[in-house]
This record gives C-alpha cells, structure tokens and sequence, in this order.
C-alpha cells in the first residue's frame, strides 16, 4: 500500500529543504516567538484525517539506532551513504530525525518531521529548488512558501524551529496540519484520533515504527488477505526492534479491525493462513519471511484480528537490500 521510492523521496526533500541554501533571502530573518507555543507533540497529530488512503508513523532515531537493528540498516544504508547524505544537505542526518509522519492522499502526499530547522534556510533551499516559487505566507511562528518542483506543485512550512512539512501534489493536507499545530481545529480529530484507524492504533500501541491503511477496500484491494480486506475497517502494522536475549529480534505486529462477530476465529485462521501464502512467495523467501525466529500467532475478538510474529532482521534487510538499494543509492545521492 505503500509506495517506498515515494515516502524516502519526501524524506530527501524534507532533509533538503531543511538544511540547504545560502544565505536567507532579503526581509526572512529568524521569526520571533509565536504568541502561542504550536502542538507538534506528537507530529503524527498533526495528518488531517479527510482523504487519507495511507499513514506511515516513525520514530526515526529510536529504530535506527536499535542494538539489534544497526547492523541491517548498515547493509541497506552504509554509513557513508548516511555521511555523504549529511554533507550534501547542510549536515542533516536522517538518523537525528526525532519523528517522521508520511501520509498518502488520492492526489497528494505529505511529510512531517521533527527536528531542528533553520526557517530562513528552508526558505533559500526551496528557492533554488523550485523552477517557480509562486506564494509565501506568514502565520506567527508558520512560515509558508510554494511554487512548483520539477514536474509538480510543492508547499514546504517551517514550524518556528522545531519541525518541517512539505507536501506534494495538490496542496491542503499541509494547510490542515498547520491547522492542528495552532490548535485551530477544534471540531476535527487527526487521522490516528479518527476512526477507523483510531481503534487500530490503541491496539497496536506505541512502536518506533508503525503503518496504517484505512479502509473501505474495494476492487482488487479488497481481495488482499485471502479475501480478508473486503469485510476489514482499517489494517494497522508495527515493527519493534527485540534488543534484549542472546540474539536480537524484529517483533511485527498486524492488526485488522472489522466486525467479525461470531466469524472471528474463522478469519483468524485466514488471516494466518494467507501470512503463510505471503511466506512462501518468492518475496518471502527472498527476505527471509518463510523462516521466522517464531511462529506466526494469531488471535481474534468480534471487533479485531491480529498477528504477530518474529523476524530475524538481518535476512529480512539482505533481502530489502537485493530490491532497493538502486532506489536507496539514487535518494542518497551515491
């Protein structure tokens, strides 16, 4: 559901944006403090729920910096890739990333992040990246600028110093988030405070990495798992690096809220089954899925199904490896 190469795209523009340029263009000194202090905690709060096909929540700088997780993000990412990252784009570290929000739109895509910013900065970069900058905007601590960016419209917003938005596409989901920043939005929940996906993400709970799709799923997409997506609400997912034991590991979790009723042992074993289709697949086999350090378990309740299983990390980031690393060397610059 997600499209890789677009959500590391963004990341790479929001890193860009963030960090390059020159000098601040004349009259866009650093802004004063905001009358009100914005709410960018967590900046997952911050995604409009209206439109959303698909949301990525990452805590970047506690996944990466994972003991059990280090050396497969080393082989997907080199530490030199991660330097010459860096260098290019004014000393801006992915791994240094507090949180990151990716959300999908029928014609747009969003990214938030957390992370010390220099508005003035972000401004200069956008301007030497854009063949046009065609607006700019201030809102107390919010500054606004778009134009477009290669083939497509672009808005990048500077949240004071502590945080950066870009959107691509039509520009609105961003104007929304600044919205929920500034507190402005008082009859609205953002996508993970909404349902469907509200109840998917308490019964996932917190997790450095997690993915959520709302449904209703229709046409093909409503044949996925064994059939599954037809009768399911909304599917949530979450990775959590294991650091503890002898041998570390990568617990997922997946969650599918519906009304299963009294059909719900029944899907479980569907839901369980079509794991092991996924399994045995040569995707699977290419990222170590078919060998799980445990077995997949499954439980079910009349409003949710859910699986869980234990991945060893460095197959699943050798196989990841074999089908990105030409998409990783493009967005990394090497």
């Amino acid at each position: 559901m997600i499209a890789r190469r677009e959500a590391l795209g963004l990341l790479a523009g929001l890193a860009a944006v963030a960090a390059c340029g020159g000098a601040a263009p004349r009259g866009t000194g650093a802004p004063g403090a905001p009358p009100v202090p914005l709410a960018l905690d967590p900046v997952v709060d911050l995604v409009p729920a209206a439109g959303l096909t698909w949301l990525v929540d990452a805590r970047l700088r506690d996944l990466l910096g994972s003991p059990v997780l280090i050396p497969a993000v080393a082989l997907l990412v080199p530490e030199a890739r991660f330097l010459a990252f860096a260098q290019r784009n004014g000393g801006v570290d992915p791994r240094q990333v507090s949180e990151l929000a990716v959300a999908g739109y029928p014609d747009a895509t969003l990214a938030l992040a957390r992370t010390i910013i220099d508005p003035a900065r972000v401004e200069s970069a956008f301007a030497a990246r854009a063949l046009a900058v065609e607006g700019r905007a201030v809102d107390g601590a919010v500054t606004r600028v778009w134009g477009t960016v290669g083939d497509a419209r672009e808005q990048v917003a500077a949240f004071d110093r502590q945080a950066i938005g870009i959107e691509r596409g039509r520009l609105g989901p961003l104007r929304a988030a600044i919205y929920f920043a500034e507190r402005k939005l008082k009859r609205s929940q953002p996508a993970l405070r909404a349902e469907p996906l509200a109840r998917a993400a308490e019964l996932l709970g917190t997790a450095p990495l997690r993915a959520f799709a709302p449904g209703p799923f229709e046409g093909e997409w409503a044949e996925g798992l064994g059939g599954l997506l037809r009768a399911t609400t909304a599917v949530g997912a979450a990775l959590r690096p294991r650091d503890a034991g002898p041998a570390g590991a990568l617990d997922v979790s997946v969650v599918l809220t519906g009304a299963w009723g009294a059909e719900a042992p029944a899907a479980a074993q569907r839901l369980e089954a079509a794991f092991r289709v996924l399994a045995d697949d040569p995707l699977g086999r290419l990222t170590g899925i078919d060998h799980p350090l445990e077995a997949p378990r499954v439980s079910a309740d009349p409003e949710a199904l859910r699986l869980a299983v234990s991945l060893d990390p460095m197959p699943l980031a050798r196989g990841l490896h074999e089908l990105t690393d030409a998409t990783m060397a493009e967005i990394m610059g090497s």
